[in-house]
């Protein structure tokens, strides 16, 4: 086992890392350590660097310190360096620290370095410079670990939630800079240590690394959750700090994906015995501008500039500062970025390259509004403002902008596992209903799944070219009816499919209540045309169900359902191991004219929204996880089932829709909802079912069950063909009664 060489005796991290590190020895700084190094026997050894000038000392540095500061800060480490055979270095780690982000800032101001930070990071980065040099030219593997703020060692004075801990037990003072605007990273020394040993035992890549928890949480909030008197919080404005300070964990997330940090709340509500703890809520979607000087402001943080940074994170603008002259919001935290003055802003421009300011108060008048966009034209080139009181887009909700954590937090669910579905690799897969809602996301998904080849028909021609505009080259598609046989056949045979995956149907219940052979034709009989082009053509069948075919009300619902039987028919019959699966499923979410893009529309233009019934309850599910979830029943192959999708709990319609209010209420405060109740209509359940009356659900995987069924007997050929000579004469009563039978 290699050795592993900690140097640096005093330090919170090396006593922690003993823990955690087996056959390792701390070396004081103190002692004479190149001739204990050269002493060793072991062939190779680790060496960790947490020796540097105490930062407790920083504060009470004089000119009289300085040679003793060199010394423990870089001398030492040139010494080591200088006096070891590399090729027993095994690997190297320097223990920084992410004071260097704000070294650039640093070299830029001419104010007096108060409390020698700036001191500090200059000598942590050429240490780590010294560190990369020796590495490189000398081929060892070296680890820059730039530590954020560390806590867990009650005996460490340098760390910022110990000290505040122990003014809080002691009632002391505590001065809150720049009203705690601050956003710091704070990482468990000991999280640290495992970081360190996993660097050690795992082939890791060499260079630089934040060591934080990718979370910032504000100064102010800590402060606050302990329940600090106000008599014993100092207040000290316009001291320059870094604003905020938040690891970028992406390159250790790359070799510890599942590693999980020690929670600062519980540490704090343990060693602080306080009733009521106030949870501390990280930042979300923090900027975390420490390698970047340049970005856009937004002058106002209010309503308006709030909505304005939503519209910019989306475009990925960044936006480094709000500036507002309200002097309660100065120096605070507005979703992750400082609010600062104009004179602020006015000192930091020679620091920062300022993009653009977007003006965002709608509140002012004309006159204001001039005399403001004229003072900051002087200094600043790009201004961009919102005439009077409207917005800078739109207080229009669009279904595209819901993200999949907003909608199934609307919808109560928890997101599935996005998975990688082998059997899909290498196939040739055609789609019919390519430009409906859920065929056009198939197409979408299935262009990264590394297919070879993808058809999409589809019969509207409007349809097709809007999806080529929003898909790429990889799909071909055509127009075409799939109840043209011969087509259809013609194309499955000369382009080698080794896949149907049938979406087309005609959907709304309302409209195929009155269109009953419409219905029929493009449900039933362009099913079974498929089913009987996969199984002349040897290739899988997928079709695609809904939860109206359970317990089949509806003209929908019953055609639907006949079809679902027509597969399972062909699915018994065919001979060769192929399968033809059934998927059923309940309402996409936002699919067009669904209910939910009706209650968006009325939403959007201020009507009362129609509800059928207050009680009503539907399943819902999104467009992405249910089309990735058809295509993961492509990796099953079991005949004669119906596969359902886990939709989660059915959801009240009416709370839906109110949910839906909710959001158009954040950025539209004075929206008032309203709504209308219609009462069901005709083929419509107050309550949708998944599963019949007469079928079992047995559970496959977490996000699929299946449904074991009969075939049905050979009543089944009798009763499609009476469906037939009804829909030739155009009986529509003689139909649906053929059709009602059918399904018993």
């Amino acid at each position: 086992m290699t050795r592993t060489i900690i140097i640096g005796k005093k330090s919170s991290l090396s006593n922690s890392l003993k823990k955690y590190i087996k056959n390792c020895e701390i070396i004081s700084q103190n002692e004479n350590f190149v001739l204990k190094l050269k002493k060793l026997k072991s062939k190779k050894v680790n060496l960790i660097f947490n020796n540097f000038f105490p930062a407790t000392k920083l504060n009470t540095l004089t000119s009289d310190d300085f040679d003793k500061f060199s010394k423990f800060s870089i001398h030492i480490l040139s010494q080591i360096l200088s006096n070891l055979d590399n090729k027993k270095i095994s690997k190297i780690i320097y223990s920084s620290s992410s004071s260097i982000y704000n070294i650039s800032k640093n070299i830029s101001s001419i104010k007096h370095d108060n409390l020698n930070r700036a001191l500090y990071s200059s000598f942590k980065l050429s240490a780590e410079k010294l560190i990369k040099n020796y590495s490189i030219k000398n081929k060892v593997n070296f680890f820059i670990m730039r530590i954020f703020n560390l806590y867990g060692d009650p005996n460490d004075n340098f760390s910022f939630i110990e000290n505040i801990i122990k003014k809080k037990k002691r009632n002391e003072k505590i001065k809150l800079i720049n009203n705690g605007a601050s956003v710091r990273d704070f990482i468990h020394v000991d999280d640290v240590s495992k970081i360190y040993s996993s660097i050690l035992k795992n082939n890791f890549k060499a260079g630089y690394y934040d060591v934080g928890t990718g979370k910032g949480y504000s100064i102010k909030s800590i402060v606050n959750s302990l329940n600090f008197a106000k008599k014993n919080i100092t207040k000290v404005d316009k001291v320059e700090e870094l604003s905020s300070s938040i690891a970028d964990i992406k390159n250790l997330k790359a070799y510890l994906s599942n590693f999980k940090t020690k929670d600062l709340n519980l540490y704090l509500s343990k060693r602080i015995n306080i009733k009521k703890f106030k949870k501390i809520k990280p930042i979300s979607k923090f900027q975390n501008n420490h390698n970047s000087l340049s970005g856009s402001i937004i002058y106002g943080a209010g309503f308006a500039g709030k909505i304005i940074l939503e519209e910019l994170n989306k475009v990925n603008e960044d936006v480094i500062f709000f500036v507002d002259d309200d002097q309660k919001k100065q120096n605070t935290i507005l979703n992750g970025i400082p609010v600062i003055s104009y004179d602020n802003l006015l000192d930091l421009k020679s620091s920062f390259k300022f993009k653009r300011i977007y003006l965002t108060i709608p509140s002012l008048n004309k006159e204001k509004l001039n005399f403001l966009l004229k003072k900051i034209k002087k200094i600043f080139f790009d201004v961009r403002f919102l005439p009077e009181k409207k917005f800078l887009l739109t207080d229009k909700i669009d279904i595209n902008d819901l993200n999949i954590d907003e909608v199934n937090h609307i919808l109560k669910r928890k997101q599935i596992k996005i998975k990688k579905i082998n059997k899909l690799e290498g196939k040739r897969i055609l789609v019919t209903g390519a430009a409906g809602t859920i065929g056009s996301e198939i197409c979408r998904q299935l262009t990264y799944q590394n297919v070879k080849k993808i058809i999409g028909v589809d019969k509207s021609e409007i349809g097709i070219y809007n999806l080529k505009k929003k898909l790429n080259n990889k799909i071909i598609y055509y127009l075409g009816d799939v109840n043209d046989y011969q087509y259809i056949n013609q194309l499955v045979k000369k382009n080698k499919i080794d896949l149907i995956i049938h979406t087309a149907a005609y959907k709304h219940v309302n409209i195929l209540e009155k269109n009953i052979f419409s219905a029929v034709r493009n449900n039933i009989f362009a099913t079974k045309k498929l089913c009987e082009i996969s199984i002349k053509n040897s290739c899988n069948f997928l079709f695609i169900s809904t939860d109206k075919a359970a317990n089949p009300k509806s003209i929908l619902g019953i055609t639907k359902r006949i079809a679902e039987l027509i597969c399972l028919k062909y699915s018994s019959i065919r001979k060769d191991n192929k399968f033809m699966n059934i998927v059923r499923f309940g309402n996409v979410f936002g699919s067009s004219g669904s209910a939910i893009t009706n209650f968006l529309d009325q939403i959007n233009n201020e009507k009362p929204v129609t509800i059928t019934n207050k009680r009503a309850s539907r399943y819902f599910m999104t467009i992405q996880e249910a089309c990735h979830l058809v295509l993961q029943t492509t990796n099953i192959n079991k005949k004669n089932v119906i596969f359902i999708l886990n939709m989660g709990k059915p959801v009240n319609i009416f709370q839906l829709a109110k949910n839906l209010a909710k959001i158009k209420n954040k950025i539209n405060p004075f929206y008032k909802f309203n709504y209308i109740e219609t009462g069901l209509q005709s083929g419509e359940k107050l309550h949708e079912t998944l599963v019949d009356d007469k079928e079992t659900k047995e559970k496959f995987s977490n996000e699929i069950f299946i449904i074991r069924k009969k075939v049905l007997n050979n009543n089944l050929d009798k009763f499609i063909h009476y469906i037939y000579k009804y829909y030739q004469k155009l009986q529509s009563n003689k139909l649906l009664e053929v059709l009602k039978k059918t399904i018993k």
